[in-house]
């Protein structure tokens, strides 16, 4: 029986590899990221995260979405006919041809896949396997489908509130007057791989064992479950509006879960595919919201004419380790003001090793940081400031 098992779970771990989601998620988050990068040179002429840094922040967030998500259905027996795997498959790869990471969401997956499930008419095709995964379809549970729609609902949620804000890409964008104002952009990407039941039905190699399975027995399917975030800021500090988003998701995944949970003792298929419906709409519903904020609410990283505002800072940098935030500005450099990037790095040199920082935090009160720089190369104290870096004006010219 256990070496049984062991062949059930390696199998199920191989299908995994053999979806081909899986890899057009690895190809978006490279392409994704090179977006990121060639932005971000655009705007300051360096990269402001590298690859490296954002595979490192992927994979433990993703690691650990997965395990909590295969812990739920797995441990509970919620299991879903390869038909349904298919469909979310397919339903992701609609989400994919946007090209826009704002749409590569499970809730939009898994609640497309909700709806197409209830409403598939009863046709057949002359290939053999499809009609099978028509059959997998309409048969399937639609309260298994809404559990599942609640449990990514709510992992997306949750990996926006904890890694939402973390490697925000800072830009340099045009207001509507035409001057320079900054904005701040959270791009993540997770690949969640969350192991899901399959009724042994489908031909899977099966274990009967399961505490939950009532005698049934289960094949099992690592399935790769991409949750993608994307949301620019123009009009506030970064972390608060990402919290926000997060905020609103709970709420979604608040509301999927009570409908879902209604579908036990009343309107069964009415209440779930209310669910899936307020859950994709809510979905399209933040993008609208993101989109809105930008283009009507004022800019928040704007030049006030009382210093450098800074609008990045380079990780592992001298500037890194002072302590100043994104968003505080910098009034004087060595005692020296400073209204330009240019003044700022020759108020610098006056001390070849250290330097003296007069900084107005968010309520314009003045405080004092030092730290070291880099002698004889200034440039890479780490600060991105409001207006275009020299060497952005070098390649311009």
């Amino acid at each position: 029986m256990v070496h049984d098992s062991i062949i059930v779970i390696l199998k199920g771990i191989l299908y995994f590899f053999c979806n081909p989601v899986l890899y057009f998620l690895i190809a978006g988050f490279f392409l994704f990221g090179w977006q990121r990068v060639r932005r971000e040179r655009r705007s300051f002429g360096l990269k402001v995260y590298g690859v490296f840094n954002s595979v490192m922040a992927m994979v433990v967030p993703s690691l650990l979405m997965g395990l909590i998500g295969t812990i739920i259905l797995v441990g509970v027996g919620i299991a879903l006919p390869i038909g349904i795997i298919a469909l979310i498959t397919i339903c992701y790869f609609l989400t994919f041809c946007t090209v826009q990471l704002r749409f590569l969401s499970p809730i939009i997956a898994v609640g497309l896949t909700l709806i197409i499930a209830y409403f598939l008419p009863d046709f057949s095709t002359p290939i053999g396997f499809l009609n099978q995964w028509l059959a997998d379809i309409r048969n399937a549970s639609l309260r298994d489908i809404g559990i599942v729609l609640t449990l990514v609902t709510l992992l997306e949620a949750v990996s926006v509130l904890i890694w939402g804000g973390r490697q925000t890409s800072p830009r340099l964008i045009n207001s509507n007057r035409g001057k320079k104002v900054g904005a701040h952009e959270a791009y993540q990407l997770w690949i969640a791989p969350i192991f899901l039941l399959i009724p042994a039905t489908n031909g899977f190699d099966a274990i009967s064992w399961w505490p939950f399975s009532s005698g049934q027995s289960f094949g099992l399917y690592l399935l790769p479950m991409g949750i993608g975030f994307q949301q620019l800021i123009s009009h506030s500090l970064p972390l608060p509006a990402i919290r926000q988003s997060g905020r609103w998701l709970l709420g979604t995944a608040i509301l999927v879960g009570i409908l879902t949970g209604v579908s036990f003792f009343y309107f069964t298929n009415g209440c779930l595919l209310a669910a899936a419906a307020i859950a994709v709409l809510s979905r399209l519903a933040l993008i609208l919201r993101h989109y809105r904020a930008h283009h009507v609410y004022p800019f928040f990283f704007t030049n006030k004419g009382n210093g450098l505002m800074v609008v990045g800072i380079i990780p592992n940098s001298p500037a890194d380790h002072m302590n100043i935030k994104i968003g505080e500005i910098v009034d004087k450099a060595n005692g020296r003001q400073v209204r330009s990037e240019e003044e700022f790095y020759q108020a610098l040199q006056i001390n070849a090793a250290y330097c003296k920082l007069d900084i107005l935090n968010y309520e314009e009160e003045v405080r004092f940081v030092k730290g070291p720089v880099y002698e004889n190369d200034f440039h890479n104290i780490g600060f991105l400031f409001l207006e275009p870096s020299r060497r952005v004006m070098e390649k311009a010219k």
